[in-house]
């Protein structure tokens, strides 16, 4: 060791505060309190906590500072144990968050979990979890705890056995040997192989009869204790999780042991021994790179007391799904159905819970038993999924149950075993069908034992039974088995039900690794009441690295300490890594060897950073005591502690250094004093125990404390041999303890230590003694301070003192000489021996004196014990010519190679580093020595300018042995030749033969294998980049890696950063920094919490009491109070920032402002008359008021996120009118508005209050939904707000109690409302419950019998399309057969009311339509019915005349049915039938609206002909009405053509139907082509409806009505097709509509123009329609175009159906967000359609074409990096864009175009930037630092992009740049290096110069295969463009190059 140091006493730190809050008694004795240290060895968080237990008290400390008492005083039970583990943390976050303390991220087979730490307090049947983050758990143990262990992931706790508490001690009875006369195999107690056998005086007397008679004569012989036998758990139970059950810890079979003539089935667990006390558990860290974070390799061991056995394991977590987040998965076979009264997970049928061996040897076989009749042998391999599967047992009743709330709390409260069933715990821990497993003892003990006493190795040995093998009767199972099966009364009375942990799951696995003989050598008591962890220290030491063997195996020791014995037994493991296998864990653990340690009076692990040994405390046979430190692969070395050891306690906040009187307060220290050693913790401290019972704190000093000595000892250990590398560090401690014996007088006592070790090497190859310095002595000076009248010697040597200190080792001159400031001290002629030490004063230079001490060292008997003729060194004279050279070579390379490794990281300044230039000096005097004059010459050019040229003669030894001269080697000149020549694979770094880690050269050893994965490619920018992230090179590297190494691969970054391959990775992405590619369309949460405002914040109010007062009634358009609700307002915006389109629909959707109204008084008009009219006019606008809700419904669909804490506000009606020119307001009669009158109107508001919340929106459940339900009385708002929220998903989690609380009023509007809102929301999942629900609501859902329901045709109509949204696509049969019978009952004619209207049957058309929708060609179950054929029937033929009115109402349905079903099969022959009859005469018989129907039927079967043409809509009219349209120019009725009169009602409505049939084809498409056919069509429409005479006739107004139909139709065929684009030519005609207020104009066809309008704004522009099967359905029944005549209308149509629009929604609207802020952008972007060249552009946010249809979008932005998302190549690209809409752009560095960034500059320089005046009012306080640029000659050269650069690094938001390399910085640092013209900066300058040269080359080659190629350039697709190629200005310009270049022209002129 390098250094033993005194700390002091070490007491608690709590101890002060247990005394002062009474916890303790003053002076309290150890024996009264547990203490314990826990030092965590991860590097990541290093720390010790400290836990001080009493009686009933825990207190924690972390860092000797109190941190929390914890006190149990109230719990009434004894503290057992305390101790720290980690558990899995409650914060699961998707985003790896940066280590909190106490956190760190782990990961076990396959699962990578966050752990959080966490303090357990065992009392006596709990355990209290306590986290150190706040959070805290108790958990209720089902037995008594009687210690506990720590595991990497929770705590192993070991139950207390309870015959340990009934029994009075007794003494273990030795066991008979089994062939002994005495021996009785009937014995239940030799059956119960592991339980204790025990002879006591307790229960003489009371033997206990047994329940099943074996035979009489062995009766009594051996009796039991009755008290209470041993419980049923396992010994070793797991806690994983505070949350989860505890779980079983189950060990695998030992093969080897199984017995011949078993069968076996390996589908049960087996438990380890009773026997087994855990002891130990360890984690080991591991070598090799492809082992780490592959699952932890852990050891456990444990010790069996009754076999005298310590064995070690190794642990593995088993594999469960988390039983909170994952779903049930399908078990691997069928669990097999038996009877109740059988355990689940047994095998049935023949293969009986017997065991295998068992013979029926008791007579008549048992009851309910059967022989097996066939077995199958299981395979001897098993894998540990294997095991998992079946450990993890059947999964319906073994590992799910883990899912129910804590069995283990049950059962500390109460006996389940009375009340509970068998099944309810199943599987009786598996025990039955291992072979010989005892059921209540041993699970899974399969070892045959011998007698108690140990005999020798055969303690596994199998016996053999002979043909006795009454033995292998498993009495215990037997009788298990008969209870389970109830059997037998009374069993259930015995106590505690014990089998309990039947459904726990099994957590950790303990695989066998090797068993020792605890060899005691006196009687030890079995029952001790101490632990067994109190009775041995078991540690685990980690072999170095060096020392893993050929195998690639790496040693491990395990450490067992009996300090009863006084013995310390090493168990010396391999671990080998098995790669080809597929388990998570594929650590292979085998056995070494075994060490055993005699006279070890106390042992511990002790580590020091890397360095761990072993610290022996022994006793020689004369009773001598000593401390040493060994390992096996390093010498032993003892300790001397220091002359003093003190008394004070060095860590209390009162100690004061040296002032304390408690320092002079010291003992010296005897050995032999020393009774143990304790507490070894971080850093190599650790505590020796005195007689007295004091700890005394000592630090003992392994490694460096310096880096940089480290660095040096790790290059010579990897050089070394493996044998001698691990003496090394013992030979620095020698040197260190040499070095204090000669009083010398160093600096840096560690490094004169590592360079005498260099030294030492070079001079061990044989000195020439003639050329040695007379004294080799050297003689620490002595130094006077007196003062002398001269003073000059006195001056001097104080001079020469401060020299020492200001220039340490081989500096020449101090370190800030070379600042600017001070540089004209080196310009001057003297400052080359201005600090040289003044001559003839005894004063010798660094090397001179260290020399001097190697000679020295190497005479004395330390050193020649390295290098002497038995020396481990390498060099030294006991080994041959070949290694001694070999070695001398390698060695020096290495350390060479380590210099050369600084020279690549600037964050290192090689200038000035004392290190480096110490280690040059050394590497120089050897080169010297070793006469390698290029080596030696190139190392003078690379020290200091006063570097003296001539050292002094005792430096000239002459060297005997001299290897031959490696070729030198630099880095930049590698590197040179690597980056800009072609690929030349000789040209790596020098051939050294020992390996080299990469931990030490890492970045040498990274461009290693850049180059050698260039060599294999072609060298393009994509290549280069690909190789970095190969080798390994991150940004973080890349800021610290040189300039002139940087600016080549920078050069390939930026090539490829514009257009990154598509198929990078994410971590190649954060390599170019485009981790905005990565994260297209998902952007992390951290991101939204961004404010969409990026203003600095103001503390002016956004609302006043005036404007709160104003905007009462428009609460909803108030300021968004959720963030994603602001993110979609600004969205809006951004849609429509050009006018104010959005504005005048909102304005007109409103119904909360009074409305405007013009009524000019005619001049004959009184006054009363005038107001009579005014009253007319205003109830007449009511009408058109009360229908706007169901277009604000689309308009304002998915915009809100609510506050879940605030009640949800639905807008009500205001029908005041504001009367002009008079101003006048006036209200409508009030008795004509009742909320009874107008209720569908208060639905519509509630269903577009409910609209406006988003699909997205969280915490839309059943207590928020509760919370808005309006009082007692339900509501026609709220039922609409439940068909709302229904039709959006949100009812879905609804729990089912609510639906019933809603019901049961029967409210006719609520059960509409939900009934259909629920349907939606499960729509298609044919869900039982739900169709339970809707059909109590039907009566012929009923069963026969049942009683007539008193419910409203109008519920029974929303059952029955709630069947058809449930069963929707499902082809259901039963539910198909239903509607039929529906659509074609025939009634009676007596009905007043008839239940089956229009209304109801086209529900039930409906509904068979989304039951089949699109199945025509596949009718599968349903050709039987003759659905098809019934159907066209009703639709299309002719009925009686006197049955019209009845027949006629199921016509609608059969048509819509037909075209649902059908729909875009093509099927001609169905289409002919349905389309309008072809003789005219017909028309006479079929109603206009059936005429329209059965248009858009047609043409919805033939889907795809549909062509938006004029030609095509003449082609499908009946051929007597084509003429009206040619030509199209003139209107229908013009003068040439006749007027229109009811003999054309069916050219209306065929016209109209042909329309609407566009519409649908087209929804959602945008297509202006399209739009315009509709308004030709749409003004003639208009036309006719417009010239209305106040004297028509009834033929005239026949004609107006049904043009009125058509007109709605078309104009919600115009939306239909422009949806969301609020296009200004529709929205003029809708305008006009709303306008509409004449007598005629009915309630519905304001509806239409109002859902006209609110279709074409949908979503506020954010949404579209979309043409799937189902959305052209739910568009069909919405837009039905038979609309209601009033408020109340439901004859025709249901109102509620007029909502399934939002079936048919798609969210396409693409939104371009700034990463940095999360603004919206507006950014152009290509869109390619698929099978098209052409590439449309549109500006972002805008609604995109179907995702089905296009190939690819991409960004083309000059201001942001470009995009891409190709979804034909990354489907995944559109799931994602489904949830998410926003693509997240990151702004180009400024750097990226210097004509953008200058133009930028310049604009801010003048003012008149974007910003205009406000950028003038900002611009002077934002660039403070202008005037820099002019006054420092550096800056002045910088142009004004690279101005821009420098001042504004955060243009384009905070992480536009994560990385601090910009171009300038680098284009400084090379101007500089030129002035410097340091010979390494000019090596890299020319790599640079031939780089650039390089890369002008592959330009040139580039831009000739462009010119060849242009015309295959232009044709590439989309993601075959932008491939980067060396082109265009690097990332350094070529200006700034040839300027460098000419830098360093004139610099060698100079």
């Amino acid at each position: 060791m390098a250094s033993v140091t005194s700390l002091g006493l070490h007491q608690p730190t709590a101890l002060q505060y247990a005394i002062q809050e009474q916890l303790l008694p003053e002076n309290p004795h150890a024996s009264l309190y547990d203490w314990n240290i826990v030092a965590d060895h991860s590097g990541d968080e290093e720390g010790e906590d400290e836990l001080f237990v009493t009686k009933d008290t825990v207190v924690w400390s972390r860092g000797r500072v109190f941190r929390k008492c914890f006190g149990f005083k109230l719990e009434k039970e004894p503290i057992t144990q305390a101790l720290l583990t980690y558990f899995p943390s409650s914060e699961q976050t998707d985003d790896a968050q940066e280590n909190r303390p106490g956190q760190r991220r782990v990961r076990f087979d396959k699962d990578e979990k966050t752990l959080s730490k966490a303090l357990v307090v065992f009392l006596k049947t709990q355990a209290h979890v306590y986290f150190l983050d706040g959070t805290s758990h108790v958990v209720h143990m089902p037995f008594e705890v009687e210690s506990a262990c720590a595991a990497p992931r929770g705590v192993i706790i070991q139950r207390r056995q309870r015959a340990d508490t009934g029994l009075a001690a007794s003494l273990k009875f030795p066991r008979v040997p089994h062939n002994s006369f005495i021996s009785s195999q009937f014995s239940p107690v030799s059956i119960r192989s592991s339980q204790q056998s025990t002879f006591t005086t307790d229960t003489l007397g009371k033997p206990k009869a047994l329940p099943i008679r074996l035979n009489p004569q062995f009766d009594n012989l051996w009796t039991v204790p009755e008290e209470k036998s041993d419980s049923q758990w396992p010994r070793l139970v797991a806690l994983t999780d505070p949350l989860l059950e505890l779980g079983l810890v189950v060990t695998q079979t030992d093969r080897s042991t199984k017995r011949k003539g078993r069968r076996n089935s390996d589908k049960s667990p087996s438990f380890l021994d009773r026997a087994e006390e855990i002891v130990h558990i360890e984690e080991i860290p591991q070598h090799q790179p492809y082992r780490k974070g592959e699952g932890k390799l852990v050891l456990a061991v444990t010790i069996n007391r009754e076999a005298s056995m310590y064995t070690v394991w190794k642990l593995t977590y088993i594999h469960n799904e988390d039983p909170f987040i994952n779903g049930r998965k399908a078990t691997r076979r069928k669990a097999d159905r038996r009877r109740s009264s059988m355990q689940p997970g047994l095998p049935s049928g023949a293969t009986t819970p017997l065991h295998a061996g068992f013979r029926e040897s008791f007579g008549a076989p048992l009851p309910g038993k059967r022989p097996r009749k066939s077995e199958k042998i299981e395979k001897n391999s098993r894998t540990l999924e294997n095991l998992e599967s079946s450990l993890g047992i059947e999964k319906e009743s073994g590992v799910t149950r883990r899912t129910s709330r804590r069995v283990s709390s049950m059962l500390a409260r109460a006996d389940l075993s009375a009340s509970q069933d068998r099944t309810t715990f199943s599987e009786q821990a598996q025990i039955a069908n291992h072979p010989g497993a005892r059921r209540d003892t041993s699970h899974g003990s399969h070892r045959g034992r011998t007698s108690g006493a140990f005999s020798g190795p055969s303690f596994t040995g199998t016996t053999n039974l002979g043909a006795n093998t009454l033995l292998e009767a498993p009495v215990d199972s037997l009788l298990e088995e008969l209870r389970a099966g109830g059997d037998f009364e009374g069993f259930h009375t015995m106590g505690l039900d014990d089998h309990d942990f039947d459904g726990l799951a099994q957590e950790i696995l303990f695989t066998k690794v090797h068993s020792i003989p605890i060899d005691n050598s006196n009687v030890r008591y079995s029952l001790s009441k101490e632990p067994a962890r109190s009775q041995c220290k078991v540690f685990c030491l980690t072999g170095p690295e060096s020392l893993d063997d050929d195998h690639n195996r790496q040693q491990v020791l395990v450490g067992i300490q009996d300090p009863m014995e006084k013995r310390l037994q090493l168990l010396v493991l391999h671990l080998q890594s098995n790669k080809l296998s597929s388990e998570p864990d594929r650590t292979v653990v085998t056995f070494g060897q075994l060490k055993k340690a005699q006279n070890v009076i106390d042992s511990c692990k002790i580590v020091d950073g890397e360095v761990s040994m072993i610290l022996l405390l022994s006793q020689s046979t004369g009773g001598k005591r000593e401390l040493s430190i060994q390992a096996p692969w390093t010498q032993l070395t003892p300790i001397a502690l220091p002359p003093k050891l003190s008394l004070a306690n060095v860590h209390n906040l009162d100690y004061q250094g040296n002032k304390d009187i408690g320092v002079r307060r010291a003992v010296t220290p005897v050995i032999g004093e020393i009774t143990g050693l304790r507490h070894p913790k971080l850093h190599g401290i650790v505590d020796i125990l005195d007689d007295t019972q004091q700890h005394h704190q000592i630090r003992i000093q392994l490694q460096p404390s310096s880096t940089r000595v480290m660095k040096v000892l790790k290059v010579l250990r990897s050089a070394f041999p493996a044998a001698s590398g691990e003496r090394l560090i013992a030979n620095w401690w020698e040197i260190m303890g040499w070095l204090r014996l000669q009083n010398g007088d160093f600096t840096d006592l560690e490094w004169s230590a590592a360079v005498i070790q260099i030294l030492s090497i070079y001079l061990a190859l044989g000195v020439d003694e003639a050329m040695l310095p007379v004294d080799s002595t050297p003689r620490r000076k002595a130094r006077g301070f007196l003062r002398s009248s001269s003073g000059a010697q006195i001056d001097l040597a104080d001079w020469d003192a401060m020299n020492a200190h200001e220039t340490p080792g081989s500096l020449t001159h101090p370190p800030w000489i070379e600042n600017k400031a001070w540089q004209w001290v080196m310009e001057e002629d003297s400052s080359l021996t201005m600090f040289r030490p003044s001559p003839g004063q005894g004063n010798m230079s660094f090397l001179t004196l260290h020399i001097k001490y190697t000679l020295a060292y190497m005479s004395s008997s330390y050193g020649d014990v390295a290098c002497g003729s038995e020396g481990f060194l390498p060099t030294s004279s006991s080994h041959d010519y070949a290694t001694r050279t070999r070695y001398a070579q390698d060695i020096f390379l290495s350390l060479h190679l380590l210099l050369e490794e600084q020279k690549l990281n600037i964050t290192t300044s090689h200038a000035s580093s004392l290190g480096l230039i110490d280690l040059r000096a050394v590497l120089l005097q050897i080169s010297q020595w070793l006469k390698w004059w290029e080596w030696s010459n190139i190392y003078e050019l690379e020290m200091p300018l006063d570097w003296p040229e001539h050292q002094s003669d005792s430096t000239a030894i002459s060297i005997s042995l001299i290897p031959t001269e490696p070729a030198y080697w630099d880095v930049f000149d590698w590197i040179r030749i690597g980056l800009s020549q072609e690929p030349n694979p000789s040209v790596f770094v020098p051939p050294i033969r020992s390996a080299m880690t990469p931990a030490i050269v890492p970045r040498i050893r990274t461009f290693e294998k850049l180059f050698q994965k260039l060599s294999l490619r072609k060298r393009t920018p994509v290549d280069f980049v690909e190789a970095m992230y190969q080798s390994g090179i991150t940004p973080i590297i890349l800021e610290s890696l040189p300039e002139y190494v940087l600016v080549p691969l920078q050069d390939a970054i930026a090539q490829c950063q514009p257009s990154p391959p598509s198929r990078w990775s994410k971590g190649l992405l954060n390599l170019v920094n485009r981790s905005d590619v990565g994260s297209v369309l998902t952007q992390s949460d951290s991101l939204h919490i961004r404010s969409t405002n990026v203003l600095a914040p103001t503390h002016v109010a956004s609302w006043d009491f005036n404007s709160l007062c104003q905007n009462f009634m428009e609460f909803n358009d108030g300021p968004s109070d959720d963030v994603a609700e602001s993110d979609k307002q600004a969205v809006i915006h951004a849609i429509f920032k050009e006018d104010r389109r959005l504005d005048e629909t909102k304005m007109m959707l409103n119904t909360s402002k009074p409305r405007m109204i013009r009524l000019d008084p005619l001049p004959g008009w009184t006054e009363p008359y005038y107001l009579e009219q005014q009253k007319e006019i205003v109830t007449r606008l009511a009408n058109n008021t009360l229908s706007i809700p169901a277009g604000r419904s689309l308009m304002n669909y998915g915009l809100r996120f609510p506050l879940l804490t605030q009640k949800f506000h639905i807008n009500g009606f205001v029908l005041n009118c504001t009367v002009k020119p008079n101003n006048v307001t006036v209200g409508v009669d009030k008795s004509l508005f009742t909320e009874e009158k107008i209720a569908w109107a208060f639905f519509h508001a509630g269903v577009a209050g409910g609209l406006s919340i988003s699909r997205q929106a969280k915490g839309i459940d059943t207590s928020w939904i509760l919370y808005n339900k309006p009082g007692n009385d339900l509501s026609n708002r709220h039922a609409g707000f439940l068909l709302a929220l229904g039709l959006n998903g949100h009812l879905k989690g609804v729990a089912k109690w609510v639906a019933f609380k809603y019901l049961t009023p029967k409210h006719t509007m609520t059960s509409i409302g939900l009934l259909l809102g629920l349907a939606a929301s499960y729509i298609g999942t044919t869900d039982s419950l739900i169709t339970r629900l809707l059909s109590v609501h039907v009566t012929r859902m009923l069963p026969r019998g049942a009683v007539e329901l008193n419910l409203s045709p109008l519920t029974q109509t929303t059952g029955i399309m709630g069947i058809g949204l449930l069963y929707c696509n499902s082809q259901h049969r039963r539910m198909s057969e239903i509607m039929m019978s529906e659509i074609e009952h025939v009634e009676s004619d007596d009905e007043e009311e008839p239940l089956r209207t229009e209304c109801y049957r086209l529900a039930a058309g409906f509904a068979l339509g989304f039951i089949n929708l699109g199945k025509g060609t596949d009718l599968k179950g349903l050709h039987d019915m003759r659905i098809t054929e019934k159907l066209l029937t009703l639709a299309s033929t002719t009925k009686k005349a006197e049955h019209v009115h009845i027949l006629d109402r199921s016509t609608a349905a059969s048509v819509v049915a037909i075209a649902l079903i059908y729909m875009k099969s093509e099927d001609h022959i169905v289409a002919r039938k349905i389309d309008v009859p072809d003789a005219p005469l017909h028309f006479d018989y079929v109603r206009p609206d059936i005429l329209l129907l059965r248009t858009v039927a047609k043409h919805l079967i033939l889907w795809s002909e549909i062509n938006p043409t004029h030609d095509w809509i003449r082609k499908n009219l009946p051929s007597r009405y084509r003429s009206r349209l040619q030509p199209p120019a003139h209107p229908p009725d013009h003068p040439s053509r006749g007027p229109l009169d009811s003999t054309h009602l069916p050219f209306l409505t065929i016209l109209g139907g042909l329309c609407f049939s566009i519409a649908l084809r087209f929804a959602g498409s945008g297509n202006l082509k399209v739009r315009d056919l509709l308004l030709s069509y749409m003004h003639r429409y208009y036309g006719q409806c417009r010239n209305a005479s106040p004297k028509e006739t009834f033929d005239e107004r026949c004609v107006r009505t049904t043009a009125q139909m058509c007109l709605n139709v078309v104009a919600l065929s115009c939306a239909t097709v422009m949806a969301g684009t609020c296009d200004l030519k529709v929205l003029r005609y809708l305008r006009s509509l709303h306008a509409r207020n004449g007598p005629d104009t009915t309630y519905g066809s304001h509806m239409a123009t109002h859902m006209a309008m609110g279709a074409l704004s949908l979503g506020c522009g954010t949404q579209t329609f979309n043409t799937s099967n189902l959305a052209i359905a739910s568009l069909l029944v919405a837009f039905y175009p038979v609309f209601p005549d009033s408020v109340q209308d439901n004859r025709s149509h249901l109102q509620a159906f007029r909502h399934f629009w939002v079936l048919a929604t798609d969210p396409r609207c693409l939104v371009t967000k700034d990463m940095a802020t999360n603004a919206p952008v507006s950014v152009p972007v290509a869109i390619r359609l698929k099978n098209s060249t052409e590439e449309e552009v549109r500006k972002t946010p805008c609604l995109l074409p179907p995702l089905s249809d296009i190939q690819g979008v991409r960004t083309i932005s000059p201001e942001f990096w470009n995009l891409e998302l190709n979804f034909e190549a990354h489907p995944e690209y559109a799931d994602a864009f489904k949830h998410s809409q926003a693509l997240y752009l990151r702004r180009r560095p400024v750097s990226d175009s210097p004509f953008a960034t200058t133009m930028l500059a310049l604009g801010r320089q003048s003012g008149f930037g974007s910003g205009g005046l406000a950028e003038l009012s900002t611009d002077t306080a934002a660039q403070p630092l202008e005037w820099l640029f002019d006054n420092i000659p550096s800056l002045r050269k910088l142009t004004h992009a690279e101005r821009s650069i420098v001042l504004d690094r955060g243009v384009g938001g905070p992480d536009v740049s994560n990385n601090a390399v910009s171009a300038v910085d680098a284009r400084l640092v090379l101007q500089e290096a030129i002035h410097r013209g340091n010979r390494d900066d000019l090596l890299g300058l020319k790599g640079l110069f031939e780089w650039v040269e390089w890369r002008a080359g592959k330009a040139q080659e580039t831009e000739k295969e462009k010119g060849k190629d242009g015309e295959e350039y232009k044709n590439r697709g989309v993601g075959e463009r932008g491939v980067p190629r060396w082109t265009g200005e690097g990332w350094l310009r070529e200006s700034i190059v040839e300027d460098l270049k000419g830098g360093v022209w004139l610099a060698s002129r100079e």
